[in-house]
């Protein structure tokens, strides 16, 4: 990692962190309710939906380390890519953590940023492969879920989500990232389980999981 690397990474990590919030501060109500759902009053007000202080500033933080990481690793055009990727899911965080949806426009964002990573992959088919297992391991979890507790406990957004996943990351890599945000989403439920911060019956978002995941899937990996 030099200089200019690092020097690059900081004006990035600021556009990134500030960008994420504002934009989810901007989407258009509907795109941050389910099919058919009316936006609530207040999603249409206004109203600043995300604090800037502190998500703004962590956003930023994490952003512009992984910018210095990823640069410093890989080419340019891998780097736009796996940056892009990494801000559109800062966005499904955001979005999953406060309003539990996982709008669809950032999935087919992240979809599109994955044919930029078509030269990286070990053949043409290997984003296919991992598009149907994230998205099928994804829709076999929901299912089993459903009839252990009797209820919906997996939305077909996180179903579409791993399966744009396994467009960017192919097979391997998108059961890498299924294991580890699982795993992260079932020790943050136990923990807020013991803390009493969390019901037996609530639902934990995936998406910052993915995220974080993701993320660092981009920082380890050595091949796709």
């Amino acid at each position: 990692m030099n200089f200019l690397e690092i020097a690059v990474s900081l004006p990035i990590g600021v556009l990134g962190g500030y960008g994420a919030v504002a934009v989810l501060n901007r989407l258009p109500a509907g795109w941050l309710c389910d099919y058919g759902q009316a936006p609530s009053e207040e999603l249409k007000s206004g109203a600043r939906r995300v604090k800037y202080l502190p998500w703004a500033v962590i956003f930023s933080v994490v952003f512009a380390f992984a910018a210095a990481v990823i640069l410093s690793a890989n080419g340019y055009l891998y780097s736009a890519v796996s940056l892009f990727s990494l801000w559109f899911l800062m966005v499904i965080a955001l979005a999953d953590m406060k309003y539990m949806i996982i709008p669809d426009q950032f999935i087919a964002l992240l979809a599109l940023a994955a044919l930029g990573l078509l030269p990286y992959h070990a053949s043409l088919l290997s984003p296919l492969y991992g598009l149907l297992i994230g998205g099928g391991c994804m829709l076999l979890i929901g299912f089993a879920g459903k009839l252990i507790y009797k209820k919906e406990s997996l939305g077909f957004g996180d179903v579409k989500l791993f399966a744009a996943l396994g467009l960017l990351a192919g097979p391997m890599g998108v059961l890498m990232l299924i294991v580890v945000s699982s795993l992260l989403s079932a020790a943050v439920f136990t923990v807020g389980l013991l803390l009493k911060k969390i019901k037996r019956t609530d639902v934990v978002p995936i998406g910052p999981y993915a995220a974080l995941a993701y993320f660092l899937h981009e920082l380890f990996k050595s091949t796709i």
